[in-house]
């Protein structure tokens, strides 16, 4: 899958993007690691939708940007318009995961109209003091992310393999940079006050082997929400489109095609 770019924006900012797909749009906000190409998972959306998948400013080809943004959630969303905007897509489905979740769950609640469904996996942007977690920011700077995922060769196996070890590494440090923008120290970045704005139909997403997000946080998003759903993947880490490629993307187009859902109490 070739990546594509394009300007957007009253600034003329460069984005590169994979899109592949037909159906109704669909954007994807990807995790605190950016995209390892057009992934599994995605290529399993497009089977049933128009996948656009940007790399946000500050990860991957846009690491250079990471300085032009600040770090709440304003610059961020009006980014995801000006997309959408070149795209001339006036309304799409919206999946976020990760640090994803939180600029897709900002998107929906700055700018409704542009949200027709909203899905957020394992979200990033509350805190909750009893619920535990680890600190994606203070790992063995050897292999940052492992903890990203459940299966011990994870980081080796989606991250490394088939690509120079270096070069893969600094790429792996620079997405921990861009996401510790605008996560650290405590990954509170105020979006439980707009939460309530939400209007498109919502569902939640936990991974029962999430170290970052542990599976209590989800409740906490339905809730603030108010109208959201909330379901567990099983077998997966924080990453569980790369986990999970399979069981992510069946759960997405179950609830985008307003298919039944196994719900959590």
């Amino acid at each position: 899958m070739d990546m594509h770019t394009m300007k957007v924006g009253p600034e003329q900012r460069e984005v590169w993007y994979y899109r592949a797909g037909q159906g109704e749009p669909l954007l994807y906000l990807h995790s605190m690691l950016g995209l390892q190409g057009f992934e599994p998972a995605l290529a399993r959306l497009a089977e049933s939708f128009d996948v656009i998948a940007p790399f946000a400013p500050g990860w991957g080809p846009a690491k250079d940007q990471l300085p032009e943004f600040d770090e709440g959630p304003l610059d961020l969303t009006l980014h995801c318009c000006d997309v959408l905007d070149a795209l001339g897509v006036d309304r799409a489905h919206v999946v976020g995961i990760s640090i994803g979740a939180w600029m897709a769950a900002e998107l929906a609640a700055i700018e409704p109209t542009r949200v027709a469904r909203l899905v957020l996996v394992n979200p990033l942007g509350l805190w909750l003091d009893d619920a535990g977690g680890e600190d994606p920011f203070a790992q063995h700077p050897g292999f940052p992310s492992q903890v990203l995922f459940t299966d011990p060769d994870g980081r080796k196996r989606h991250l490394i393999e088939g690509r120079d070890k270096v070069d893969a590494h600094v790429d792996e440090l620079l997405s921990l940079r861009a996401s510790a923008k605008f996560l650290w120290p405590i990954p509170d970045t105020g979006v439980k006050r707009r939460l309530p704005r939400i209007k498109a139909a919502t569902l939640v997403v936990t991974s029962d082997g999430d170290a970052i997000v542990p599976a209590s946080y989800g409740p906490a998003w339905r809730d603030a929400i108010g109208s959201a759903r909330l379901t567990t993947l099983a077998g997966a880490g924080h990453l569980a489109e790369l986990e999970r490629p399979e069981a992510f993307a069946d759960t997405v187009r179950a609830f985008l095609e307003d298919e039944a859902i196994a719900a959590v109490a």
